[in-house]
């Protein structure tokens, strides 16, 4: 059998895909299910265990687990007071859940371009989105590549913006050694999916105010669990039937999200290891360009690993990812665009739902400007398996590293 290019096809065999479980892990998972215990409408053991431990992680005096890392933002959005008409910026290159929470309040989404190498959101691109409905500010650390939180902060202060850290990609990252997820109003986290840390489908909300978690918890669940964790005796009567939403994560995934917690160090340094050498040694290569890792910052467990075609590589990004697939590699181009080019991003709006139909009517001429750095670095970004390369021996580097060899040469 021959490739594309003509050459032998490799044999790869990958590791098992992440997200993987210890035998411990799996155990607890089955007895639970063996008693029931697939759900809590309280704060038993399995959530208190795990919001204790990643708020100690973080640094933060409250977190609260829900069913997924969009509930999370939902609830975010929802006790800092976005409602209808609101502008809050958020990065034109991120997962879409990012801001399409805020259409189910009526706030306005506002794009703002990336900053390159890294993708990051330009904090000179905020900057110059800021007028008189600006309420709110959401930065996302880009496959786990802290953003400038200096300078975002800094201006978040200036114009008394409220910030939400989306730290779904940054599991372990660091950012001039305090971990991501500890220096603004809220912070969320996905604990789903392919995440460094999953419990199979799953979000985390931090915060060190007590009036926000009391309203993010009010939001995400009603009695039982409101009347456990919320003290402040102005939250009293609405702590039986909460404020209309269920989004409570389930004790099977509370003991698999620790699971990964609890070990989330070896799991970072094993990534580091791997997907560093690997986009290192691809980088060196004529033709493609490794993203590097701002000073100050790390990249935690590397949610995805980038490198970048460059305009002197033989083949297009594209072509080399057929290439490279054909030669059993599990490359690919992003799976998500920037924000800008999704219809509901340009105004295409929904008029069965009257707050999403409100804001998107504002969201498409707001947003109908270039977005030049988005726009070129998903074009050439090369996504690298990162999947395949949490274990201990990095045992897929090496023919990865062959290949694009053999296919660069």
């Amino acid at each position: 059998m021959t490739t594309l290019h003509g050459m032998p096809a490799t044999a790869l065999t990958h590791p098992d895909e992440w997200p993987v479980y210890s035998a411990q892990a799996q155990g607890r998972a089955a007895e639970l299910i063996a008693r029931g215990r697939t759900f809590d409408y309280g704060h038993g053991p399995e959530l208190a265990e795990l919001e204790r431990d990643f708020a100690t992680r973080h640094h933060r005096r409250y977190a609260m687990a829900l069913g997924s890392g969009t509930a999370a933002l939902y609830a975010a959005f929802f006790a800092l007071g976005f409602g209808p008409g609101d502008e809050v910026i958020v990065p034109d290159y991120t997962f879409f859940s990012t801001a399409t929470p805020l259409f189910l309040l009526g706030a306005v989404p506002i794009l703002a371009d990336s900053r390159s190498p890294d993708g990051t959101v330009d904090p000179a691109a905020v900057a110059a989105l800021v007028g008189p409905r600006t309420v709110g500010l959401v930065m996302t650390h880009l496959w786990g590549h802290p953003c400038d939180m200096r300078a975002l902060l800094e201006l978040a202060r200036t114009h008394k913006l409220a910030v939400v850290e989306d730290c779904s990609h940054a599991h372990g990252s660091t950012y001039h050694g305090l971990p991501v997820g500890s220096a603004c109003d809220i912070a969320v986290f996905s604990v789903g999916g392919h995440k460094a840390i999953s419990g199979g489908m799953g979000g985390m909300l931090l915060t060190d105010s007590e009036d926000l978690y009391a309203r993010a918890c009010l939001l995400a669940n009603f009695r039982h669990r409101t009347d456990l964790t919320i003290g402040s005796p102005d939250y009293a009567p609405w702590l039986t039937t909460g404020l209309g939403g269920n989004y409570r994560m389930s004790p099977v995934a509370a003991v698999l999200a620790h699971s990964h917690l609890t070990d989330l160090d070896r799991y970072v340094a094993n990534r580091l290891a791997n997907v560093g050498a690997l986009a290192k040694r691809i980088g060196a290569l004529a033709g493609i360009r490794a993203v590097p890792v701002a000073p100050g910052c790390t990249m935690g467990a590397w949610y995805d690993g980038v490198v970048e075609v460059t305009p002197d590589c033989r083949y297009s990004r594209d072509e080399l990812v057929s290439i490279l697939r054909a030669d059993g590699l599990k490359v690919r181009a992003p799976a998500s665009r920037p924000l800008h080019t999704y219809p509901l991003f340009q105004g295409a709006a929904p008029h069965w739902s009257p707050l999403a139909a409100a804001a998107t009517r504002v969201v498409g001429p707001r947003n109908d400007r270039p977005f030049p750095v988005s726009d070129q670095l998903f074009a050439h970004w090369l996504m690298l398996p990162v999947n395949f390369l949490w274990d201990d021996d990095g045992a897929i580097v090496e023919p990865y590293v062959a290949a694009f060899e053999r296919v660069l040469a």
